[in-house]
């Protein structure tokens, strides 16, 4: 019952990992998944009905049809986005602005920079799950150099050994000892 005004799920950056999403999403709902490739193709607006969060407006998009048909498109009046999700990976050209874009938005997110970062990093992954989800992880034993990023101060799980380095250089008994 919905149609492509009604209804939009944009897509953020490289369409790599999502074309799947966007061609099934194509011939389910025609019209209503749009690949954003560019920031200017974009804006923020403050947000009508979350104050503090932002509206994202689409001028251009790349929106999918039934049969994998796709057509470059300029939305006047701009298109609402309703869902956002996109390329956050810390080391694809687009993630800055991705992340840029999808932040504080009034519409559900797949995502975020913050999240990506922790999700791509094997020790926090593990933690979280060893200690938050009480999940079994292998046994680990992890050096690391100054404050941790995203771990707290003294993290403890089950399976993961946490050794913080002041100074890799005259610290190799204590690496030897571990």
């Amino acid at each position: 019952g919905f149609g492509p005004l009604d209804m939009t799920v944009c897509i953020l950056g490289s369409p790599t990992a999502f074309l799947p999403v966007l061609l099934e999403g194509g011939t389910r709902c025609p019209g209503a998944m749009v690949l954003c490739l560019s920031p200017t193709w974009a804006s923020r607006v403050p947000s009508e009905t979350s104050p503090g969060a932002w509206s994202l407006l689409l001028s251009r998009g790349v929106s999918f049809e039934a049969g994998g048909h796709s057509t470059l498109e300029t939305f006047v009046p701009p298109r609402r986005a309703n869902y956002v999700t996109g390329t956050f990976a810390t080391g694809s050209p687009e993630s800055g602005w991705v992340g840029e874009l999808a932040r504080d938005l009034d519409c559900p997110t797949g995502g975020s920079v913050p999240l990506t970062r922790r999700l791509e990093d094997p020790l926090i992954a593990r933690w979280v799950l060893a200690a938050r989800a009480g999940l079994p992880v292998p046994p680990t034993l992890a050096f690391i150099l100054g404050p941790g990023g995203d771990l707290p101060a003294d993290p403890v799980a089950p399976g993961v050994r946490l050794v913080r380095l002041e100074d890799p250089q005259g610290q190799e008994s204590l690496v030897q000892e571990e």
